[in-house]
């Protein structure tokens, strides 16, 4: 007589890797995306219509307004609170802002001038100095 037990061991161990394998590829295609059904579209946004390159993108003229943002105000080329009526007469406005300054907070600084011809640059270590400079008191 045989009693099959050493044949259920088996069938056991055979079943559990099946189930193991088949719980591996369902993990696998939900995190693939496999029967979504849908495409997913990623959000965009534009930080900057594209500018003509010209020679005229990279020099400052006579009339543009420099917009100093030191991450909390606007000022103005003499680092003075900037008067927001120069922003409609100013034919470009160039916003300068610190290299360290995050995305968020520099696209919100951009925002908030609502001027329709904006270049945004970054502070040199010159305006940065300066800015320490006026902050701290000094001339």
């Amino acid at each position: 007589m045989h009693d099959g037990t050493q044949g259920n061991a088996m069938t056991e161990i055979a079943l559990a890797m099946a189930m193991g394998f088949f719980s591996v590829m369902v993990l696998t295609m939900i995190s693939m995306g496999v029967g979504l059904g849908q495409k997913r579209t990623m959000d965009t946004v534009i930080l900057a219509p594209p500018a003509p390159q010209s020679a005229a993108a990279d020099t400052v003229e006579k009339g543009d307004l420099l917009v100093i943002y030191d991450g909390e105000r606007y000022l103005n080329r003499t680092l003075r609170p900037l008067d927001r009526a120069a922003i409609a007469r100013a034919s470009r406005v160039i916003l300068a802002v610190p290299p360290d300054l995050p995305m968020a907070a520099a696209m919100k600084a951009r925002q908030g001038l609502g001027a329709k011809n904006l270049v945004v640059t970054i502070l040199d270590h010159r305006w940065r100095r300066a800015l320490e400079d006026r902050d701290h008191g000094q001339p």
